[in-house]
């Protein structure tokens, strides 16, 4: 016995019944049918919108009056992800879909059509209701700009994706009622497919997962990735891209899985480290470097601006020989002593290459704070003084500073 004849036995003699009853005894014959169906669509029709009359102005309106009192973050955050609405939704549709057999029994074509018709929309809300659940537990968690929220963004944006393709699949199979063996038949089809179109999203999971148990980047991070000359801060890591706030203001995203595949520079430690590097270079005319006489030297030691560094190094002065060589020894002794620069991380003064420009001579050392504003002060400072001192020791620079 179908399930059809099983829901007339039982509903026999009932309020459908006499409707239909009565519309065929008053109404003519060629409309009969249509006006059964019809009624019974109308029947359907205001028994869903007094529900969602009921859900819209009284059951959200007591979960909107009540959980704000609560002063419970996630709860509160599901008012602003629409998860009440979602949910009480659910409530009329979830009604008139059982009502639909009780309703429609004597109708079989107009009771799989409805039928079909109130899966697909339970199960679109349905997804719609667990996708909403998802963006508020991770909206509160994404609160703590830590390496676990990466990993939990990454994965929660999946499981997103998990739910939308099962709703489909289920959708699917509902419309063109596929059994289950044919269903999964239809499943294993697709996934190749499925693999190719969300490549995307799943080197994105993969790379969220290795960011996070690496350690490597989050939220608000200062990076520089070469690969796309791009320096500012990561506002956001989700499944599919990255997105950075650059130094002028302006947002790039990139693919996630960028931030594995590619040299990315975090400049995050250097902050912790409350130090940044001074790595530039200054270009000396190599014609105005020569030996250095005795009266000469002399005549530096007397000179106020050089006296202090005359005096504390006189044993290593008098084993250099070259102007050059004196500056460069002069430029490490005026960064030992500077009150800004790092006694810890490496200091040195080191000639480069010669270019045909000249002789490079490098300034390697670190300051004592990470801050950008006070880093450039400092460097300028420290390489105004060095432009500017240079002509006491008889030498002159090409082109100024360069980096």
């Amino acid at each position: 016995m179908t399930e059809i004849n099983i829901l007339r036995l039982k509903n026999e003699n009932s309020i459908i019944d006499k409707l239909d009853s009565y519309i065929s005894k008053n109404l003519p014959d060629d409309i009969v049918l249509i006006s059964q169906i019809t009624s019974k669509i109308l029947i359907v029709l205001i028994i869903f919108l007094i529900l969602d009359f009921f859900q819209r102005k009284v059951l959200l309106k007591i979960a909107l009056k009540i959980v704000p009192k609560t002063k419970n973050i996630l709860m509160n955050t599901f008012i602003k992800k629409n998860v009440f609405t979602s949910f009480f939704r659910l409530f009329p549709l979830g009604i008139c879909y059982l009502l639909v057999p009780l309703i429609f029994y004597s109708h079989p074509q107009s009771f799989h059509i409805l039928n079909l018709i109130f899966s697909i929309f339970l199960i679109v809300f349905i997804a719609k209701f667990f996708i909403s659940i998802i963006d508020s537990y991770n909206d509160v968690e994404n609160r703590d700009k830590s390496y676990r929220t990466i990993a939990l963004n990454t994965f929660l944006e999946f499981l997103k994706i998990i739910i939308v393709l099962l709703s489909s699949f289920i959708v699917i199979s509902i419309v063109f009622d596929l059994s289950s063996s044919n269903f999964f038949t239809f499943l294993g089809a697709i996934m190749a497919v499925i693999i190719l179109v969300f490549r995307d999203p799943v080197l994105g999971f993969v790379a969220g997962i290795n960011i996070a148990n690496s350690k490597q980047l989050k939220s608000g991070d200062e990076i520089y990735i070469s690969k796309y000359n791009l320096e500012g801060i990561i506002l956001e890591i989700n499944l599919v891209t990255t997105k950075i706030q650059n130094k002028d203001k302006t947002i790039s995203t990139i693919p996630t899985y960028d931030l594995i595949s590619t040299e990315v520079i975090n400049y995050e430690p250097m902050k912790f480290s409350h130090s940044r590097r001074i790595k530039r270079s200054i270009i000396i005319d190599s014609q105005s470097v020569l030996f250095l006489e005795k009266k000469e030297l002399d005549e530096m030691k007397i000179n106020e601006e050089l006296h202090q560094y005359f005096t504390s190094q006189k044993t290593e002065n008098d084993l250099i020989q070259t102007n050059l060589g004196l500056f460069r020894n002069y430029i490490r002794w005026n960064l030992q002593n500077h009150l800004l620069i790092s006694k810890k991380d490496t200091l040195m003064v080191r000639l480069l290459d010669p270019t045909i420009y000249g002789i490079p001579i490098e300034v390697y050392c670190f300051t004592n704070t990470s801050d950008l504003l006070e880093f450039e002060d400092i460097q300028a400072e420290i390489f105004e003084h060095i432009i500017s001192i240079s002509t006491l020791f008889g030498l002159k620079t090409v082109a100024g500073v360069t980096s």
